[in-house]
């Protein structure tokens, strides 16, 4: 994908349902990440990991895991923008995003 452009078709990515599903972004090249800004589709006060780094062993999963996006339980749902932070800055070619549920799906729509 490119960054800060619609992902697939329909702009977004989606897993099939399943147990902590995830998503991974190829940056082609490594950057200093400092942010993760993405639009997620889901359910108010699921938990969504953001790991960034150069590894893909275990798809990604122990690279460094950034802050956790803020929920807003008025969002019943609807995708909106949320953002990461990764303190200090990390080096990544890998973003990597898992929700942490129990049979579901994981659908992230844009990543800047």
């Amino acid at each position: 994908i490119v960054i800060g452009q619609r992902i697939g078709s329909f702009g977004c990515a989606a897993t099939n349902q399943s147990t902590n599903p995830w998503l991974q972004i190829d940056l082609k090249a490594a950057y200093l990440v400092s942010r993760v800004r993405a639009i997620i589709y889901g359910k108010p006060g699921q938990n969504i990991n953001v790991h960034v780094g150069n590894s893909v062993t275990n798809n990604g999963l122990y690279n460094r895991k950034c802050g956790r996006p803020p929920y807003d339980d008025s969002t019943n749902g609807k995708a909106i923008w949320r953002d990461v932070s990764c303190s200090p800055p990390v080096w990544g070619k890998y973003i990597v995003f898992q929700r942490i549920v129990i049979n579901h799906f994981l659908e992230v729509c844009e990543v800047a």
